[in-house]
């Protein structure tokens, strides 16, 4: 099955390049078709399934290593558009998924050993943005009327997001980031106080006993940072890039219906591999995954890219942030300053 991926995953970029070297003599300068625009989103936002998938059957001790091969490897389209920020970008990513690897064989140097993967997460995510902006590059580049004016946006743009409060004064930010809250608080109630830090007064990361001012403080200052990386990521790749070329080639349902099953798709492998029951799996994946997914798609449509952003970071941060002062009350409890480097939500 690892093969079948591998030599799938060769496919897709083998045709990428013959998509962008066809008709070459046909076009002017600095002119695509919708075609070639299209190669763009779509081998970056499929292969992510396909590199989600592979995580089924790659070793975990390989898994940051083969993880981090295929994100890269994804980055063709965007290089071949974008080729000076692509490069620069993938440098970028590449030092933060080996700084990740290096933590990882040594984690007494900082002690908590998930630091590690708060920079594989920020490799990946790096990654994901640096497809969206070969994408939007390509828009820009597309034969006259193929497209409508598109926003392309900077890295300080879609960084600031979730702490600006231009984008967090709005309707279609902040009541459902406050309705997302209201609900997870809730669903944390109801789980029980057993191992909360309000119960026990105490709070630890595993085996480490910590004040849980300054634990809290950590978490939330490290999640802020993880899951902006996380939103924007996966919001540029997903919404900004897959979601939004398909509204252009197959219509405004057809792009939510796939989306919104693509999207939650990636998670199952993490899932699993977690030691889920498919019912579980399912009924996360089908009502909640999903759901969430078409609301960031209507964020998406109402205020762009950087409205999704905001409100998927605040998401992440305020769960996490719940999760610890929920578990962490007693030793043993195996939190982790990041739930996984992949795909978060």
């Amino acid at each position: 099955m690892k093969k079948s991926l591998l030599v799938l995953l060769l496919l897709i970029f083998v045709s990428s390049s013959v998509v962008f070297a066809q008709d070459n003599n046909e076009q002017s300068e600095k002119e695509y078709s919708h075609a070639q625009v299209a190669t763009t989103a779509y081998v970056p936002y499929f292969g992510t399934m396909l590199m989600s998938l592979s995580e089924l059957f790659v070793p975990q001790d390989l898994m940051m290593h083969y993880i981090s091969t295929e994100s890269i490897l994804l980055n063709i389209p965007a290089a071949i558009v974008n080729p000076s920020y692509t490069l620069t970008g993938t440098a970028i990513s590449t030092t933060s998924w080996s700084t990740g690897l290096f933590l990882s064989k040594y984690p007494d140097l900082y002690g908590n050993p998930s630091i590690a993967s708060v920079f594989a997460n920020s490799g990946l995510k790096t990654n994901m943005w640096l497809q969206y902006k070969g994408y939007a590059k390509a828009r820009s580049m597309a034969k006259d009327g193929t497209y409508h004016e598109y926003e392309d946006l900077s890295f300080g743009d879609v960084f600031t997001a979730p702490f600006n409060p231009n984008i967090l004064s709005k309707k279609s930010v902040w009541i459902p980031i406050a309705a997302f809250s209201a609900i997870m608080l809730g669903y944390d109630c109801l789980a029980g106080f057993d191992n909360s830090v309000f119960k026990t007064g105490e709070s630890y990361f595993g085996k480490y006993k910590v004040p849980i001012a300054l634990g809290t403080a950590a978490v939330f200052a490290v999640s802020c940072f993880n899951f902006t990386m996380t939103g924007i990521g996966e919001e540029a790749l997903f919404r900004g890039t897959g979601y939004e070329e398909m509204k252009i080639s197959l219509g405004i349902i057809p792009a939510k219906i796939i989306d919104a099953v693509i999207f939650p798709g990636v998670h199952i492998p993490q899932a699993i591999n977690a030691g889920y029951d498919w019912f579980t799996i399912l009924l996360t994946s089908g009502l909640y995954q999903s759901g969430v997914t078409l609301l960031l798609q209507w964020i998406y449509d109402q205020g762009g890219l950087k409205d999704s952003i905001a409100t998927h970071a605040w998401f992440d941060i305020i769960s996490y942030t719940l999760a610890y002062l929920f578990t962490t009350g007693t030793s043993g409890n195996n939190f982790s300053l990041n739930i996984n480097f992949s795909v978060d939500l």
